[in-house]
């Protein structure tokens, strides 16, 4: 009967070791993969900013960061989306913030200061979340042009954040020490060549965090092969990135340089 035991926890063990591994490789290559061999390398043939676009390249940076801080494209569509939208991409910063916790130490003040409002935090996230997904079910236009993908990453975070929160009670907590004690057990050197030789450290076994960490494991080996690369793309995206200085620049094709 211990060997039984000690067999499952032995799979654990390597299972969660793996997941986070395979995860963390699979995110890191893909992005700059995607980045550099899609985004960066392909030629802008055209001069084509997206007008009025500033005409100098100070201009550019700041219209740049009011779309990534602020959304300001996006508030010229419906308000509900503009809510919706910032209020998911704010509170899923917030997140990933207080998760820092588990990867540092000494812990500072203002990751600790998110304490007392990560549920507040997490609830407004499933909520626009939820708004997000009704959205694009409920308005027919936009249920018209969307695909499998596009339900598939909005519900994958739900169930990441829904489990999250469940953490949060007594019932289905964790013991959080023993979680960022295994975070720096993988953080060193030697432990992926442990792993790869069949001795992986213990991990914990509480199942919803297991079932939390697959999920966001999920997440980052879907992420460079989906529609959730426009947080990099849009930084190569020559109607956004162009200056409007045509008239007195001379455009060169990429194609015909060299």
């Amino acid at each position: 009967m211990n060997g039984i035991i000690n067999g499952i926890k032995f799979m654990v063990d390597m299972y969660v070791s793996g997941i986070v591994y395979t995860a963390c490789l699979v995110f890191v290559a893909g992005f700059l993969w995607k980045m550099y061999f899609v985004y960066y390398k392909t030629p802008q043939p055209l001069k084509i900013p997206q007008t009025p676009q500033p005409t100098t390249l100070p201009g550019v940076i700041m219209r740049m960061a009011g779309d990534v801080l602020f959304f300001r494209s996006l508030s010229k569509g419906t308000t509900l989306l503009f809510i919706a939208g910032w209020v998911f991409h704010f509170t899923f910063f917030l997140m990933l913030i207080r998760h820092l916790r588990y990867f540092v130490y000494p812990i500072p003040n203002w990751i600790n200061g998110l304490g007392n409002s990560a549920l507040v935090i997490a609830t407004l996230l499933m909520a626009a979340l939820i708004i997000l997904v009704a959205r694009r079910y409920l308005d027919k236009k936009v249920s018209y042009v969307t695909s499998f993908a596009d339900y598939f990453a909005l519900l994958l975070i739900m169930g990441i954040v829904q489990s999250g929160i469940m953490m949060h009670y007594e019932r289905f907590r964790p013991d959080i020490v023993e979680i960022k004690a295994f975070m720096f057990e993988l953080m060193e050197f030697k432990t992926p060549f442990l792993v790869m030789i069949m001795h992986p450290h213990h991990a914990p076994g509480n199942p919803l965090f297991i079932t939390h960490l697959s999920l966001v494991a999920l997440l980052l080996i879907y992420f460079p092969f989906s529609k959730l690369m426009h947080s990099g793309g849009y930084f190569f995206s020559p109607t956004r990135n162009m200056i409007n200085n045509a008239r007195e620049v001379r455009y060169i094709n990429p194609w015909d340089k060299g």
